[in-house]
Formats: C-alpha cells, structure tokens, sequence
C-alpha cells in the first residue's frame, strides 16, 4: 500500500495540469478535477426521487417525470461525437463556466417550469451541459489515473464516478425532500454549482486551451439535430406507451409514425453526407452490434429494480421514502467493490470479456434470483442487502466492460460514435424499452391475478357493513400483487439465464490491444481530413498539461 501510495503522488506531481494558476498546489490541482467530475454526475436539472411530490404539486404525470429523466441522459449520450470539437474550441476555464453556467440555468428554469414540453427540453440540454462538463474532468484527469494509458484502468474510475454520484443524488434529493421541499434539491445543487464556477474562475487562467484553436466548422449540426429528435421522440413512445394502451390508441400510431419518419431523416442525412454527425458505418461493426444486444437485454434487468422493487416496497412493505432510499447504501457500497473489481479482473487477473461478462451477468441474475425468493408480506429490510449489493458491483461492472470492449475493438476514430451509438440503447430508447416492458409484463399479471383472485370470491359470502370485507379486499389485493411481482421476476430470471446462455456461445474475438492517444494527435486527427488513426500516436510521460 505504501508503495501505491508514493507512486500515485509521484504521478500526481509529474502531471502539472498547467491550466491552472501558478500558486494552486500540484496536489489540489488533481482532486479538485476529480471533485468536479463527481459533482457533475452529481447534479441534474430534474430528480426522480422528488416524483410524489412535483407530481401531486405542478398536477404532473409520473410518466412525465419519467420522460425527463430519459432526456436527460439522451443529452448525454448525443453529446460524445462533438465533445473534443468542443474542448479545442473552447478555453478550458470556458468550459466549465458553460457546463456549470448552463446546469444553473436549467436547475432554475426547473423550479418555475409547469409545462411538460419545457421541463423535458431542459433536462436534455442539462443531460448534454453535464456530459460536456464531465468529459472536461475526465480528459484531463486521465493521466493521472492511468500513466500507462490503459482503458482498463481508466473506465472503473469513471464508472465508479458515474454510478456513485447517481446514487448520492438519490439519497440527497429524498432526504431534502423529506424534511422540506423539492426544490431544496435544485437550490443545493446550484450553490455547488456556483461554488464550482467560483473555483474555477480564480484558480483557473483565462486563456489555457489544450492545443491550438479548432472551430466547429464541419460539425454536422442538422445531423446532430435530427439524431436527437428521432432519440426523443422514440423515448416519448415507449415512455407513454403503457398510459395510452399502445397501438390500442391514436395517438400511439401517431407517435410511431413521427418516430420513423425521424428515423429515416437521420438515417439519410448520415447516408448521404460527407462528414455525418453519426456515420452509419458505425452499426457495421461486430462489436457494437453484440453491445447493442447485450445492453438492451441488460436494460430489461436492470428495470427491476426501478418498477418491481419500488411497487414491493411502497404498496406492500408500505415503506416510506426514506426507507426506500436508504436501499441505495447497499448498492453504493456494489459500486466501490464492482470497480475494484473491474480494475483487478482486467489489469491484474487478464480475464477474457467472455468471463467477464458472464461474472457480470450472473450478479445481476442473482439480484433478480434473491428477491423472488424474498418476496413476501413481512420481509426484513436487511435480507435485501445482499442483493442490492450485488445489482451495484454488476451494473458497474456492465459498464466499465461495454466501454473498455468497445475502445479495444473499434479505432479511436470511431470510438465516440460508438459511444453514441449504444448510448441510445444505454441511455435512450433502450433503457426506455426495458421499462416499458417490465411495465407492461407487470400490468398483465396483475389484471390475470386479480380476476383469479375475484373468481376465488365467488362463493364467499360476507356482509358489506363489516369490517372483515374490506380486510378480505385488502389481503387478497396484497396476495394478488406479490403474486404478480413473484411471476415477474421468474420472467426476469428465464431472460438473464438465456443471457447468459447465449454468451456462451457467442465468440469474443481477441481484440487490438490500444492504449489512450495523446491531445495532440487527437487535434491534428480531427483538424485534417485524411490524418492517420491517433491510436498509434502514443509518447510515454508526455502531455503533463493534459
């Protein structure tokens, strides 16, 4: 340990980060990078652990919480094909003052807003302000992470980042809600933000920019444009799906239709344009095709916990939101050790992504394993420790590899459009899909055990006036719900199972090994038209200013 240690201050030190001020000490400059990195997966414009009470004050659908949240992270997942067009156009103090000028904007505009429309374009343009500001941490940290330019290294860092600073703000927001109102929580995040901004503006030169100037000249901005409506609009479809009845109603077929007709616009526009904001080469590739898979099956798992545990907890557990919330220290605690886990199986032991896969996957089955056993009238609290733990190592661990998998497989000039790519899977209409289809599979048992539940009632007899008919109601009416969660998660379990089956037998092909590319090949990469791939521009100690 003390051997670690010493390397890592000797690595913090040879990185000078020369973008800030000369009297800022070499120390303080690394762990205020990673201190903004954290605050901005931190923050948000909207939190879905305020839904009850947003919901029941603006007269608000929980499906339109439900759709901003979705929003928010389509912002940051059309953001990955401009990001370094952005950091080498921008100062990198002029960044941050966006990223964090703009989340203050949209946490404000937040408060006041009533219309749903408003509300989801905000958090859009949060989730990209919030991308656009993590990535300028993560940049820039990530020689110091990783001196050795190891993607391996590199994404359980972030990922331990991502996923901690998702569940803090969950703990956070329910607390503050709790005790006061909703909107403390966006009042707390803008002072950290303007704590941020106040930070950077006096430590921080003026005028520090990574390489030389590269403006946004040839950035395909109809593409990015129509990418984000097909994006939002497929969201809105599988989002409101469920309160429309489906293609059972107009409105449905109407928004299917608005859906492909986008799709097919972007899919033109990045046919026949020179330089595309997504290049549909992109799909052409084995590996983002099989993420592409293995994320939205993923996206179906992970959806338990979201739906079915939160209709365990709350309609029969009767717990309430601090009960519910606290949850999340279990699975926070799975993040720490699933990106320690992450580091060691890739860096130390060399596992194959096949293992590694299916080790992920079998957490995450297991979560879903645990609670069909555990489903029950008067299950203790602490019996879902254990679970929930395991959902927090697999979900870090699913997404340190999908990202590590995919540097390793495409070249780095492909890199961000696959990111983008299985963004829309991860972090789009994927994660929509999956809930929609845990909703839609829990409404169908719930209504078939009902009726088997009214037909069970045929021959009781029981007066109106007594109270042990609305006890008998009430009872069958719980049975009836865990019964229907219980058959829910079987489903889930069957999915995992061929999940894992089918990574069996999928062949992983032994992948380029390729290491973080420096700034400065990055630049001239995108500056000039037919330059060589950054991948192979590789210098040991150099970039201290990164």
């Amino acid at each position: 340990m003390t051997k670690i240690y010493h390397t890592a201050n000797t690595v913090i030190r040879t990185r000078q980060l020369l973008m800030y001020k000369e009297w800022v000490p070499l120390r303080l400059r690394f762990w205020l990078y990673m201190a903004f990195g954290f605050l901005y997966q931190y923050v948000g414009s909207i939190y879905s652990s305020y839904s009850n009470q947003i919901v029941s004050e603006i007269a608000l659908l929980s499906e339109d919480i439900q759709m901003a949240n979705y929003c928010a992270l389509g912002g940051i997942t059309v953001c990955f094909p401009v990001m370094y067009r952005l950091k080498f156009y921008m100062y990198t103090r002029q960044l941050f003052f966006v990223a964090g000028i703009g989340l203050i904007i949209c946490n404000a505009i937040t408060m006041s807003a009533q219309a749903p429309w408003i509300i989801w374009g905000v958090s859009f343009v949060a989730g990209f302000f919030k991308m656009l500001g993590m990535f300028g941490c993560t940049s820039v940290f990530r020689l110091c992470v990783t001196p050795s330019r190891n993607y391996a290294v590199f994404f359980p860092v972030v990922y331990l980042m991502v996923c901690g600073g998702t569940y803090l703000s969950g703990l956070t927001t329910s607390y503050l809600t709790y005790y006061g109102n909703w909107r403390l929580m966006n009042l707390f995040v803008i002072a950290l933000l303007m704590i941020h901004c106040g930070i950077v503006y006096y430590m921080m030169k003026p005028d520090h920019r990574p390489g030389p100037f590269l403006s946004l000249k040839g950035v395909d901005f109809t593409g990015l444009f129509l990418w984000s409506s097909f994006l939002i609009s497929g969201i809105w479809l599988f989002t409101y799906g469920e309160h429309y009845d489906w293609w059972r109603s107009r409105t449905i077929w109407t928004a299917t239709g608005i859906t492909l007709a986008l799709f097919a616009a972007a899919f033109c526009r990045s046919r026949f344009h020179d330089k595309p904001y997504l290049p549909l080469s992109i799909f052409r590739f084995r590996s983002v095709q099989h993420l592409m898979l293995l994320l939205l099956g993923v996206g179906i798992l992970q959806a338990a916990p979201k739906l079915l545990q939160s209709i365990y907890l709350t309609s029969v557990l009767k717990y309430d939101s601090l009960n519910t919330i606290s949850l999340n220290w279990p699975i926070l605690y799975g993040v720490v050790v699933g990106s320690l886990l992450a580091f060691a199986a890739f860096v130390k032991w060399h596992w194959g992504f096949k293992k590694y896969f299916m080790v992920a996957l079998l957490l995450l089955t297991s979560y879903e394993v645990a609670m069909y056993f555990l489903i029950g009238g008067d299950t203790n609290r602490e019996a879902f420790f254990i679970p929930l733990f395991a959902l927090g190592v697999s979900e870090v661990m699913i997404g340190s590899a999908s990202n590590v998998y995919l540097s390793q497989s495409l070249p780095f000039s492909h890199f961000f459009y696959g990111l983008s790519s299985i963004g829309y899977i991860r972090c789009g209409i994927g994660t929509a899909m999956g809930s929609a289809t845990v909703q839609r599979l829990y409404n169908w048992a719930i209504s078939k055990n009902n009726i088997n539940a009214g037909d069970n009632l045929d021959g009781t007899v029981l007066p109106f006036d007594m109270p042990s008919w609305s006890d008998t109601l009430s009872v069958i009416s719980k049975q009836a719900m865990m019964i229907s969660i219980k058959e829910c998660y079987g489903y889930l379990i069957a999915i995992g199972i061929v999940m894992m089956l089918l990574i069996i037998i999928h062949h992983y092909r032994l992948p380029v090994k390729r290491l973080l590319p420096r700034m400065a090949a990055i630049r001239i990469w995108l500056s000039k038209e037919n330059s060589s791939d950054p991948k192979d521009s590789v210098i040991p100690n150099d970039d201290k200013d990164e």
